[in-house]
């Protein structure tokens, strides 16, 4: 067996029956906890409830039995503790949606940047932005829109906007 190769080794595993698992460890069952002594234990009062603090235990407060207003107060004196009272950055509503945000003023900057960032286009822009003053001759291809109204501005194409600076030759740069 030892000379025998991946193959043939695996093609004998596979053909031998499988051992049977072995079934899981199983735990002995929790004794329960102390069930007499809390039949015989008088349920928690309001006035028990009322000197709860963030060490107490709360666990009497939760079982069945308890008078809903006890166990409610356990619950909000257990909630009050400051552990409990943690602001999700995650949380989406927890803004007030209602008022409007001005654009801060880094917010503002950065876009001034972009726009100086693509200065080739702000020729384009700017002669799209201007009307055309009247008395100028129409172009070819342009006609006076149904209505009197403001005829649209021409399309832009890559061909018609401003083309970038060319470079400088290694003749001017030794310059």
């Amino acid at each position: 067996m030892a000379n025998e190769g991946f193959l043939q080794r695996w093609s004998r595993l596979k053909a031998e029956p499988e051992a049977p698992a072995r079934p899981p460890a199983v735990a002995p069952p929790a004794p329960p906890v102390a069930p007499a002594a809390a039949a015989h234990a008088p349920p928690p009062t309001l006035a028990d409830a009322a000197g709860l603090d963030a060490d107490s235990n709360y666990a009497a407060f939760v079982v069945r039995g308890v008078d809903a207003s006890v166990r409610r107060l356990a619950m909000k004196k257990l909630f009050a503790d400051p552990h409990f009272n943690l602001v999700d950055g995650l949380d989406i509503y927890m803004g007030d949606y209602n008022l409007p945000d001005p654009v801060s003023p880094a917010m503002l900057a950065s876009l001034n940047h972009a726009r100086s960032a693509l200065g080739r286009f702000d020729a384009a822009i700017d002669q799209l932005d201007q009307p055309d003053p009247p008395g100028q001759p129409k172009q070819p291809g342009q006609s006076d829109p149904p209505g009197g109204a403001e005829p649209a501005p021409p399309l832009t194409t890559a061909a018609s906007c401003a083309e970038p600076p060319a470079l400088p030759s290694p003749d001017q740069e030794a310059a």
